[in-house]
């Protein structure tokens, strides 16, 4: 059976998450999830007062990326976010997105990845030896100096990479592509996780694939579906290479970035195609949104479906409506 979780940008007033927060706690979703994108509020002090406010659901940051801070410093934030949360906590890896913001460039994202992997994994176990790798090191004495409750925290890798999905496979216990609502390629990154696990003994049914999805769900598909186009606009130009594996025009891009990268969404929003937007985010009414999912998990192998960013016009409205009209249709 599908789950069903929730992704909320850094965007938001406090009290926002807070609120959100219990909403999905009280429900039939899995996961909470909050991005840590550049130049929106950073994950760890939100899912901090997530953590004490809720009691069920499991959260954590989707994603982090090791080119900003370095795998041991995630290791320590994500350790202690379980320990708020009393053992719910997991956390989201991938390549980074908005670096360009920083002129900073994803160098060996594969490397950086796996070896991200191992550090959070053997921290966060409490396994005290040194590590060697290609990009990051830890030296004899690199442990917590706190009584951790050493556990497996899941490891998320956050994705729309062949060769990235193949590692998820490999190493960690989830992939998540997002944004994205196309069979086609979840087949294609499903290939490649079970791929990944086979080569290393491990059962490919263990790694889950969840689909993130910019998502827009409203009374009215029209308002929906204008309200998924804006938002969009602020995602699209950093959403290489799946971009270019859609098949989206190089010029629809560059003209989106222009005027994205000034703040100028609802422009750049005039600018992008249907296809564009149906191949990033799920929008329109309760029931289009119900028939929508049918029709993706008849014939895609997806585990989960994250309802991400901007959710509709109102979230507190949208959430309820995914809450009470739509996922109850597939418990």
């Amino acid at each position: 059976m599908v789950q069903f979780s929730i992704a909320i940008s850094g965007d938001r007033e406090i009290e926002e998450y807070i609120s959100i927060g219990k909403i999905v706690d009280q429900s039939d979703f899995s996961n909470l999830s909050i991005y840590d994108d550049l130049m929106f509020k950073p994950a760890w002090p939100i899912l901090s007062i997530i953590a004490i406010n809720t009691e069920r659901i499991k959260i954590g940051p989707a994603v982090l990326n090791p080119y900003l801070t370095h795998p041991a410093v995630i290791a320590a934030n994500i350790s202690v976010i379980d320990e708020i949360s009393k053992g719910r906590a997991f956390v989201g890896i991938g390549r980074g997105a908005f670096l360009d913001f920083l002129n900073i460039k994803s160098e060996r994202p594969i490397s950086a990845v796996k070896e991200t992997i191992e550090i959070i994994q053997n921290l966060t176990r409490g396994i005290k030896k040194p590590f060697h790798g290609e990009i990051f090191s830890l030296k004899e004495g690199a442990f917590f100096r706190w009584n951790a409750d050493h556990r497996k925290i899941p490891v998320m890798v956050g994705t729309w990479g062949k060769k990235m999905s193949t590692l998820a496979g490999e190493k960690a216990d989830e992939v998540k592509a997002s944004p994205l609502w196309n069979s086609d390629y979840a087949r294609t990154l499903r290939s490649q996780i079970d791929q990944g696990a086979i080569s290393t003994g491990r059962v490919p049914s263990e790694i889950g694939l969840t689909l993130g999805v910019l998502t827009s769900i409203h009374n009215d598909s029209d308002v929906a579906k204008e309200y998924a186009r804006n938002s969009l606009a602020i995602y699209l130009p950093h959403l290489y290479p799946m971009t270019e594996v859609m098949g989206v025009p190089a010029n629809e891009i560059d003209r989106v970035r222009k005027l994205s990268n000034l703040g100028k969404y609802s422009e750049a929003s005039k600018l992008i195609s249907d296809e564009t937007l149906n191949n990033f985010s799920l929008y329109g009414s309760p029931g289009e949104i119900r028939s929508k999912i049918t029709s993706l998990i008849d014939t895609a192998p997806v585990d989960k479906i994250e309802f991400g960013t901007p959710h509709g016009p109102n979230s507190f409205e949208a959430i309820n409506l995914l809450k009470n009209e739509v996922i109850p249709w597939f418990s």
